[in-house]
């Protein structure tokens, strides 16, 4: 989710079961105001992980709308957790969701992209602007003007 769908660790531990949808195109997931596709691979990886939820039977009973339950009762996964353990696999997390929202809007048109993944408009354009950034350097320096 913080690698496909640039979203904070927080907003990924506090997923709900009820966020992902199966409809006749796949699987999809809410994050903002409009359902965004999983694609596959992912799909795949997201079923897996409905049918087979860790700490289900620590307290949390299988009905649970957590997606990443912890093993606290009624509680899902703390983002603490999540985030020490892809540290821990050496993953930088501030570079990775950038990365992520930025290889998205040069992709999908900026405002879907905010719509989809519950982002500001102002900030999809940003990670636009901020993506197109080298290309308009590479266009100054073969011209020989300096960008603005």
């Amino acid at each position: 989710m913080l690698l496909l769908y640039a979203q904070p660790l927080t907003r990924v531990a506090a997923l709900r079961t009820d966020q992902i949808l199966s409809n006749p195109d796949g699987l999809a997931i809410i994050l903002g105001n409009e359902p965004a596709s999983i694609p596959s691979p992912f799909a795949e990886l997201v079923l897996d992980h409905l049918a087979r939820r860790p700490n289900l039977q620590t307290g949390n009973r299988p009905g649970t709308h957590w997606l990443f339950p912890s093993t606290r009762p009624g509680q899902h996964l703390a983002p603490n957790t999540v985030m020490m353990r892809l540290r821990n696999m050496g993953i930088d997390l501030r570079g990775a969701r950038n990365a992520a929202i930025r290889a998205l809007v040069q992709r999908v048109p900026p405002p879907i992209v905010a719509s989809q993944l519950g982002y500001s408009p102002d900030v999809t354009q940003h990670h636009a602007e901020l993506a197109a950034a080298p290309d308009s350097r590479y266009a100054a320096l073969i011209t020989g003007r300096t960008p603005n």
